[in-house]
């Protein structure tokens, strides 16, 4: 026999077994187990020898395994080698008083909470045993997969993973409202959420073109009014327009002649006709 481990596992546990073989063979361990290398018919000796020239002895350990007399079997073999034996923990059982005598200085690994990071953890240990060291540990979805539909803290991981998306997502609804709705002072309404901006104020003498951009606007916009009022440099209001929001037309909220060509600074608001502010900004005329 030329192996590194040896698995012993209840054969309720058998696909666990073939996934931790796959595992450790993937990864340049060199495994045992019954399932895979002892042959139809062949005699208990033959487990012996599999278990006396291991380097190291990987339980499959649960409730089924806790009461199989051959596993108990198994691990004393191992035991009385003085070969170092790895539990991997698949559940959350207690051990018994003998199991406690034989188990109490090994390594012991449970497969849960994180079922990716412990069969990893698992590989590192087993290779630092066996001294094949790996660098990077490869690890299957379907070996993954097979430990995680036994894992006893399934149900708390899937909570911790909802839990992990929507975090994110109610950060980013803060952010939008934060950096977009309130900057710009949008409120709902019975047609959602509505604003309407200044883009840019153009001037020619005494003409001035104030265009902007609206947000969801609805073709019935008559019920709500654009105020703009234009200051000067003292910050003297030295004209205002009122008009319904049904006037903005592509792109220009008002375009006119004012008495002064000395304004400095445009300010801007949209409200419903309750007066409650949808939206607002100043623009700067350079």
């Amino acid at each position: 026999m030329n192996h590194d481990i040896y698995i012993c596992y209840d054969k309720r546990e058998k696909h666990l077994s073939d996934e931790l073989y796959r595992l450790f063979e993937k990864n340049g361990i060199k495994p045992w187990s019954k399932s895979k290398d002892m042959a139809s018919g062949a005699s208990i000796d033959t487990v012996t020898q599999a278990i006396s020239e291991s380097k190291c002895f990987v339980l499959i350990f649960g409730e089924n395994a806790k009461e199989t007399n051959y596993v108990l079997t198994e691990l004393d073999i191992a035991f009385s080698s003085e070969i170092p034996i790895i539990v991997f923990n698949i559940d959350e059982v207690k051990s018994t008083q003998k199991l406690e005598f034989l188990l109490r200085t090994q390594t012991v690994i449970q497969s849960f909470p994180n079922t990716k990071r412990q069969l990893k953890k698992l590989v590192n240990k087993t290779s630092e045993i066996v001294q094949k060291p790996v660098k990077n540990v490869e690890i299957s979805r379907e070996t993954i997969e097979a430990f995680e539909a036994i894992n006893p803290k399934k149900k708390e991981n899937s909570i911790k993973k909802y839990i992990a998306i929507a975090i994110p997502i109610a950060a980013i609804v803060i952010l939008i409202y934060l950096f977009i709705i309130v900057p710009t002072g949008q409120n709902t309404t019975a047609d959602g959420v509505i604003a309407m901006n200044m883009t840019d104020v153009q001037v020619k003498g005494n003409n001035y073109a104030v265009y902007g951009q609206s947000y969801n606007l609805p073709k019935d916009s008559q019920n709500y009014i654009m105020n703009i009022r234009f200051y000067d440099k003292n910050n003297n209001n030295v004209f205002e327009v009122n008009s319904t929001a049904d006037e903005f037309r592509q792109g220009i909220i008002w375009q006119g002649d004012l008495p002064t060509n000395n304004v400095t600074h445009v300010g801007f608001k949209l409200t419903d006709l309750n007066n409650k502010v949808l939206s607002h900004n100043d623009y700067v005329i350079s």
